[in-house]
């Protein structure tokens, strides 16, 4: 019988048990940070589906609605009349007036920040030119800009378009 035939010295499988057991190691240490990972993943998801259904809510379309008086169609409701009463009926405080947009915050379990912005876009697909935003028979859309926040970090934002459409006052 020759020397190989006997098998595996103790060197050899020493030497076998600290290369398998330094590559255990380095594949071990990537778990966890795959559980971090997948826990951010987790929550950047719940955040987007809640800015989502937070955006749906704000935007519902027969919310949006403002009244023009019958008897004198020029007197009718603008769209910051209209926001000062359905934003705070939805449970938002304004905190930042601007003369571009107004700033609602909402916290509950999230923190949300929704700016509306106080300039429209006719709802229209006309010559842009032609149309002008502050005709009440015109719907207009006014940009909406919704942030979640996580802490004190935007955990993800959403933007939309609030359709603005005044109807003639039932009496």
């Amino acid at each position: 019988m020759s020397m190989n035939d006997k098998g595996l010295t103790l060197v050899e499988v020493l030497a076998a048990v600290v290369i398998l057991g330094i590559l255990f190691v380095g594949i071990m240490s990537i778990f966890p940070q795959m559980t971090l990972f997948n826990a951010k993943t987790e929550t950047k998801l719940d955040t987007m589906n809640l800015a989502r259904q937070e955006m749906a809510s704000i935007v519902g379309a027969a919310e949006w609605q403002g009244e023009r008086d019958l008897a004198d169609p020029s007197i009718y409701e603008d769209f910051k009349a209209v926001l000062s009463v359905k934003m705070p009926a939805a449970g938002y405080a304004e905190i930042a007036p601007n003369p571009d947009f107004i700033r609602y915050v909402k916290v509950d379990d999230y923190r949300y920040e929704a700016d509306i912005y106080l300039s429209c876009q006719p709802f229209l697909e006309e010559d842009e030119n032609s149309l002008k935003c502050h005709d009440p028979s015109l719907a207009q859309l006014h940009k909406i800009h919704l942030k979640v926040y996580e802490g004190s970090r935007v955990s993800s934002e959403t933007y939309s378009y609030i359709k603005f459409v005044i109807e003639k006052k039932a009496d």
